[in-house]
């Protein structure tokens, strides 16, 4: 009983331990991008957001779709008529009504109907009179309509214009949805950058602290034996103290660059991050010069000025007064039975034929020259905007090469720093230690090389930030063909 106790004492520790230890992840720049395409919330949030803009297009082609409308019923009717010259001579109606029809618009301005209905109708009279008619009959009737645009979205041209303004403002969202992606992923990678600074710079403020406890203690057996000179003791732990305020500092720091980091990525809050970097500056990229025109939001944005020209001619079509050309043929049978009433109908001998012009004209608020200037308004500001972002993606383009070469140059300059820095504090301290160099010009070298580790770090993760804002800004960070936001 009892080693059955202690294994079971041993299965839950284990369980329990197993279950505590954090999960572990290798990230790269690359990694990064992935895993927040895949799985991180903002990314997610941009998708969703443009998911909405499909149904823009849809609303407007929903105004072209058939339309089948079916209506039946019974009805009874005994009512009093002018007809009747006694209140003897009233009759009781039953008719059953049912009426179909088909609607189609087209976005050349035309409307073709159809139009199917029957009447079948039972009467019986209080009074018979003279000449009765039959007791039962079917009425059917069977038409085709069509109705054309000629003035006044003449021949589909508003329509075409609407439907083709949603549907070049859908495409130019969906080029968009592809930079906020982009977006997303560089601020990841900023993100990722920052964390893996914030890491270095904590490491070093830990380094930097061991070696002024080391430098601490061999200032006091120096002061034990004699050797320090007055204040050096006193001014190492005063260093030493403001190393530990470091180490504080960079570790809140790591800690929150490392919580949002994992909150970017949808990564389990206790993972433990380790990071992916080269360990040699990459020199800096040549890149054949990028067309203005192939960008991104340079392609969005004609398609919005595109779709802003469509509007506009939409809407000065729509400004004219209305004038239909209408068409009906119809076809009808009557009997005493169905199958007569049919038949009758079919053989189209009882045709009926409606032509002519139908005009509508709408005025008092001046609405239509109103809605005019709007759009031309707006294809103005549409048009405005291009010239302005061509303008700027050229300007960021040069800017964006020229600070990577900037960016790398410090960088490289920084590692050499950190080098000449590293072994002034070595020669400093060995200096030092045989009584040759005072002990404050010690504490500045030690201090200048804990700075000189932070800059390096930090330009490392400027340059590389960098070298990814400039394949944004080329289009060059996500390719074009990432996964639609369509919706299954």
């Amino acid at each position: 009983m009892v080693k059955i106790f202690l294994a079971l004492i041993t299965s839950c520790t284990f369980i329990t331990a197993w279950a505590q230890t954090p999960k572990k992840i290798t990230l790269s720049q690359k990694t990064v991008a992935e895993l927040v395409l895949k799985q991180g919330p903002k990314a997610l949030e941009v998708n969703l957001r443009y998911q909405q803009f499909r149904l823009t297009p849809a609303l407007t082609l929903s105004a072209y779709d058939w339309k089948l409308g079916v209506e039946t019923g019974f009805e009874y009717d005994k009512s009093a008529g002018l007809l009747s010259s006694t209140s003897s001579n009233t009759a009781k109606y039953e008719r059953l009504r049912t009426t179909a029809t088909l609607q189609k618009p087209f976005t050349t301005g035309t409307l073709l109907g159809l139009e199917l209905s029957r009447l079948s109708q039972k009467v019986d009279f209080d009074t018979i009179p003279t000449s009765p008619p039959p007791s039962e009959q079917t009425l059917d009737v069977a038409g085709l309509t069509l109705e054309q645009a000629l003035l006044g979205n003449s021949f589909g041209v508003a329509d075409r214009g609407i439907v083709n303004a949603a549907e070049l403002t859908y495409e130019a969202n969906k080029i968009a949805r592809a930079n906020e992606l982009e977006d997303v992923v560089l601020e990841s990678i900023r993100q990722f950058w920052n964390t893996y600074v914030a890491q270095e710079n904590f490491r070093e403020a830990v380094a930097s602290r061991d070696r002024y406890k080391k430098l601490v203690d061999a200032v006091k057996r120096k002061t034990g034996l004699g050797y320090s000179n007055p204040g050096d003791l006193p001014q190492v732990q005063a260093e030493m103290e403001s190393r530990e305020q470091r180490v504080k500092s960079f570790s809140v720091a790591y800690l929150k660059n490392s919580e949002n980091l994992l909150t970017l990525l949808a990564l389990d809050p206790t993972t433990e991050v380790t990071f992916e970097i080269p360990q040699d500056i990459p020199a800096v990229p040549k890149l054949v010069q990028k067309k203005i025109e192939d960008l991104r939001s340079i392609r969005s944005q004609k398609l919005r000025v595109e779709a802003a020209e469509e509007n506009l001619d939409a809407y000065e079509s729509l400004a004219y007064p209305t004038l239909n050309f209408v068409g009906r043929v119809y076809t009808s049978g009557s009997d005493e039975s169905s199958e007569g009433s049919y038949s009758e109908l079919a053989s189209g001998t009882r045709p009926k034929y409606y032509v002519g012009l139908k005009f509508q004209y709408n005025f008092g608020s001046d609405i239509q020259n109103e809605q005019i200037i709007n759009k031309k308004l707006t294809k103005d500001l549409e048009a405005t905007r291009l010239q302005r972002q061509i303008q700027e993606a050229t300007d960021i383009e040069g800017q964006s090469e020229r600070q990577v070469q900037t960016n790398y140059a410090i960088a490289v300059s920084a590692k050499k720093q950190r080098e000449f820095r590293e072994k002034a504090s070595q020669e400093l301290n060995r200096s030092y230690n045989q009584g040759r160099t005072d002990i404050s010009i010690l504490i500045t070298a030690m201090n200048n090389f804990f700075d000189s580790e932070v800059q390096y770090y930090r330009a490392l993760g400027d340059y590389a930030i960098a070298l990814n804002e400039w394949a944004a800004v080329r289009d060059e960070l996500i390719p074009d063909d990432i996964p639609s936001a369509d919706a299954k």
